[in-house]
């Protein structure tokens, strides 16, 4: 007996003693990174690709991970994908990642290449930069739940820019569920209390699908997303709350309860909304219904002297007093299209129809009215209320217009008006059943109003240069007075 428990003792000793030199051994730098190198040869193999680290440690007994200058290329069908990081950290449940480089190559030009109004962003052209702290509370076979304490990344190129990324997420594998999420860009930041996310399943035919189960809200500068998406932001700096619920799938995306105002509240405006074929360029569609906006007297002004274009009747815009909008538009391929009532403190316009089509660069569209004072609008005194439908189209071409500079100078804009005044007062005069003809060459803007009736026949042909002035535009008249009518013959 005593010769067998000194065996059994021999052994226990013998293993304990081996698991003591392994432990020790597993922790030198020389076991660790042969065991390094047979890992990432194993690995590249497994996925064909190149991946390389320098160096790990790890501390089995206070359960730590260093792992340095770890780098990997993807090569995708159109697009390769190289991947590196400084140094990864693990500390127990704490994750640090440091300088985490994503760079894509599609080996094709920016799509920005000639396209000035196109932003820089780029799927198949990335540089980022990123660091990523995270602390994992519970993890199990088929869960997870981590929180994301600070995070950061940045493209310089482009002008992707996150200086502040946390939030806390958990997922089944079936589902991930994103709670507090807080984005803060330069001047924006934004706040998604909560996403709901069903995760794509190719096997089972499960497509992506994600909603907000409470609004997600912001303080937005539009500034902030100009280098990435659309460079006529780049002198928006007007500070803009945001509210709306979100969802969507792989393909879709839907916005309700869209609410959107100034800080002073003298600009707001409620709208529902969507995007539809996310996934083709050619089919993409942006729609949305405007229920109700308002915008007091200067504040539309303001909103478009943040944007770099010519501006034309600013003066003109200020004598409506407060606007308010209800309608629809819809951004197609190249094309976008406006409808709805127009209400302004002179009277109401409805808009038919105006379409920017970016294609021919040519405005377009159809406008009426019942009641607006035009005298009021244009500082024309003696023009009092009218009735009248319009057609206009205006060219928004640079190319064009800067010829059309060169040649004769001017301050208008270049097009034509074409209305039908079913109803007109000017001075103690009042007409019905008149047309009205209008074309500007930029420089001169020359018009021809045609007035017959039973009393008298006349033109009234009229020029003016200056949108701001329009009041002292030269007319002149044409008038033949019918004294006596013929009578019929029976």
């Amino acid at each position: 007996m005593k010769t067998l428990l000194k065996i059994t003792g021999g052994i226990v000793g013998g293993i304990i003693l081996l698991m003591i030199v392994a432990l020790i051994a597993i922790n030198t730098d020389y076991v660790q990174n042969k065991a390094l190198h047979y890992a990432t040869g194993k690995l590249s193999e497994r996925l064909r690709t190149e991946i390389k680290a320098e160096s790990i440690s790890i501390n089995f007994l206070k359960l730590t991970l260093d792992l340095h200058n770890v780098s990997a290329v993807l090569h995708g069908k159109k697009t390769d994908h190289f991947i590196s990081v400084q140094s990864l950290h693990l500390r127990g449940y704490s994750i640090e990642l440091d300088n985490l480089k994503l760079v894509t190559n599609n080996y094709k030009p920016r799509k920005n290449v000639g396209k000035p109004k196109r932003g820089w962003f780029d799927a198949g052209h990335l540089d980022i930069t990123a660091n990523l702290k995270m602390h994992i509370n519970h993890w199990q076979k088929d869960s997870i739940n981590a929180s994301i304490i600070k995070g950061t990344a940045i493209d310089t190129l482009s002008g992707f820019h996150i200086n502040d990324l946390h939030m806390r997420v958990a997922s089944n594998l079936k589902k991930l569920y994103v709670q507090d999420a807080f984005i803060r860009q330069r001047n924006t930041e934004i706040h998604i209390p909560e996403v709901e996310m069903q995760l794509p399943s190719k096997k089972k035919g499960i497509h992506l699908e994600y909603h907000t189960t409470s609004p997600l809200t912001a303080q937005v500068i539009l500034q902030d997303i100009s280098r990435l998406f659309t460079p006529a932001l780049a002198q928006f700096t007007l500070p803009l709350e945001l509210s709306v619920n979100v969802s969507g799938s792989d393909s879709t995306m839907v916005f309700d309860d869209i609410q959107i105002k100034t800080e002073d509240k003298k600009f707001q405006l409620a709208a529902t909304g969507g995007i539809e074929h996310l996934t083709n360029k050619y089919l993409l569609n942006i729609s949305f219904h405007v229920d109700k906006m308002t915008a007091k007297q200067g504040s539309a002004a303001h909103i478009i002297e943040q944007f770099p274009i010519k501006k034309y009747m600013m003066k003109q815009l200020g004598n409506l007093g407060n606007i308010s909008y209800k309608g629809d538009f819809s951004v197609l391929r190249k094309r976008e299209v406006f409808s709805g009532l127009i209400g302004t403190g002179v009277g109401d316009i409805s808009l038919q129809s105006l379409i920017i089509n970016d294609s021919t660069k040519y405005i377009s569209g159809t406008v009426g009215t019942n009641n607006l004072e035009l005298g009021k609008a244009i500082e024309m005194n003696d023009i009092g209320m009218i009735a009248a439908n319009a057609n206009f189209e205006f060219d928004i071409s640079k190319v064009r217009t800067a010829e059309m500079r060169q040649k004769h100078g001017g301050k208008l804009p270049m097009g034509s008006v074409s209305a039908k005044v079913d109803e007109a007062k000017y001075k103690i005069l009042k007409v019905r059943n008149t047309t009205l003809d209008m074309s500007s060459d930029g420089a001169v803007a020359e018009g021809l109003l045609i007035i017959s009736n039973r009393i008298l026949d006349g033109k009234f042909s009229f020029t003016f240069t200056d949108t701001n002035e329009m009041h002292k535009m030269k007319v002149k008249p044409a008038v033949k007075v019918k004294l006596f009518s013929k009578k019929k013959k029976d």
